[in-house]
Formats: structure tokens, C-alpha cells, sequence
């Protein structure tokens, strides 16, 4: 058995999350900044850039809602919590 509480459990497992979510963020702002820079010469590939920083933006928005969410159900945890 270990040592840690579901507390510490849930906290590691979003910041483990939270990893891979930043590595995604730092690949999709490459491809979009080297289709930009393409472009220059291509101007097809302006097209491929503006695609990519479309999708990176989505998944911006979507992750602030899970966080929103996230936090959210939190304080209704911890409201319960203090109910006696």
C-alpha cells in the first residue's frame, strides 16, 4: 500500500497530465512557426500554418475549460467536505 492519499494521487496524475499537454502546445507551435516560415517561399503552406494555429488554439480553449471544470468540481468537493 502506499503512502499517499487520493488527494496526492489526483494532484500528480494532473500534473502528469499537464506534462504532456505542454509538449503537445510546444510541437504544434513548431509545425505552425516552420509552415510559416515556408510559406515565405510556398505561399501554399500559409494555409497549412494558419490550420495548425487554429487547432493549437482550439486545444488551448478546450484545456482552460477542463481546468475551469476542474476547479469547479474541486470547490464542490471541498464543500462537501465541510458540511458536517
Amino acid at each position: 500500500m502506499s503512502g499517499r492519499s487520493p488527494e496526492t494521487r489526483r494532484i500528480s496524475s494532473l500534473l502528469g497530465q499537464r506534462r504532456v499537454s505542454d509538449v503537445v502546445m510546444v510541437v504544434v507551435m513548431a509545425v505552425a512557426l516552420v509552415a510559416g516560415v515556408v510559406g515565405f517561399a510556398i505561399h501554399v503552406v500559409w494555409v497549412v500554418a494558419v490550420v495548425v494555429l487554429a487547432l493549437g488554439l482550439g486545444y488551448v480553449v478546450a484545456n482552460a475549460r477542463q481546468d475551469r471544470r476542474e476547479a469547479l468540481d474541486r470547490r464542490g468537493e471541498d464543500a462537501e467536505v465541510m458540511v458536517p
